[in-house]
C-alpha cells in the first residue's frame, strides 16, 4: 500500500500585544505583597523640592527588532498642572526594539498648594495599531476595579507626625515645631520617621527645649502653631 501525503504548515495562534502598566500588573515580590495601580507620594518628610519617579510600562508577547511606539496620555480628570506641579521628560513613548519595557520618568515639584491638598495625576494607556490594552482591569474581592491601563499619582505636601515622634520629649506635634527642629538641628524628617533613637530624641527635645529659653530671654518669643509659646516634652523641661 502506498500513502500519499501532502505537508501544510502549521497555522500558529497569533494576537496583538497589549500594553500595561507594570507595577498594576506585575507578579508579587513576596507573598501578600499588595499590587497597586496608584501611589500616593508625599513631600512632608523630604528635604528636597523635587522628586523623579519612573514608571514601568510593559508590552506583552514577543520581543520586536524595532521600535514600536505606544500611546500615553494625562487623564482629564487630573488635578496636577504641567509645569507647575510636574513634567514629564520622557519626549516619545515606545518599547525599544530588543525590549518589552519602556521607563517614563516623571518629576514632580514641591509647591505651597500641596500643603493642604492632594493633586492628582493620572496616567492612560489607549490602544493604536501596534498594541491593545485588553488587558484592561480585574474586580477585587472587596468589590474595587484594579486597572492595569490606568496610573495615577496623588502628591502632598500635607505634614504628618514621624512615627517615632514621642510627645514626652518633643512635645504636642506641629508642622512649625518640626520645620524648626530641622533648621536648628539638621535633622533629616525622614530619619526621625524610621531610624531615630530614644537616647537621641532626649537629647533633641534638651537641646531644642534650651533654644526656646534664650531665643525667650532675648525678646523673641516663638508661638507654636495654635499661638501658644512653642514648648519641647515634659521629660525636656
Amino acid at each position: 500500500m502506498v500513502f500519499t501525503s501532502c505537508e501544510k504548515g502549521l497555522e500558529l495562534y497569533s494576537t496583538k500585544p497589549a500594553i500595561y502598566f507594570n507595577d498594576a500588573g506585575r507578579l508579587p515580590a513576596y507573598s501578600g505583597e499588595p499590587i497597586k495601580d496608584s501611589t500616593l507620594l508625599s513631600f512632608s518628610l523630604l528635604k528636597v523640592q523635587e522628586l523623579t519617579v519612573n514608571m514601568v510600562v510593559t508590552a506583552t508577547g514577543e520581543k520586536s527588532n524595532e521600535d514600536r511606539p505606544y500611546k500615553l496620555i494625562v487623564n482629564p480628570a487630573s488635578t496636577a498642572k504641567e509645569g507647575v506641579h510636574y513634567e514629564i521628560l520622557n519626549k516619545n513613548y515606545s518599547i525599544k526594539k530588543g525590549k518589552t519595557l519602556d521607563t517614563v520618568r516623571v518629576k514632580f515639584f514641591r509647591t505651597p498648594d500641596m500643603q493642604t491638598q492632594t493633586v492628582l495625576l493620572s496616567f492612560d494607556l489607549q490602544a493604536n495599531d501596534l498594541f491593545t490594552t485588553s488587558m484592561n482591569s480585574k474586580k477585587l474581592s472587596n468589590g474595587n476595579t484594579h486597572s492595569f491601563v490606568t496610573y495615577r499619582w496623588m502628591v502632598n505636601d500635607i505634614i504628618k507626625k514621624p512615627a517615632r515622634w514621642l510627645d514626652a520629649y518633643l512635645g504636642t506635634f506641629s508642622r512649625k515645631k518640626l520645620l524648626l527642629m530641622v533648621d536648628i538641628l539638621g535633622v533629616d524628617p525622614a530619619y526621625m520617621d524610621t531610624s531615630v533613637a530614644i537616647a537621641e530624641l532626649a537629647a533633641w527635645g534638651k537641646f531644642m527645649q534650651r533654644y526656646l529659653n534664650e531665643q525667650a530671654s532675648a525678646g523673641n518669643i516663638i508661638y507654636d502653631e495654635d499661638g501658644t509659646i512653642m514648648k519641647m516634652g515634659t521629660s525636656s523641661q
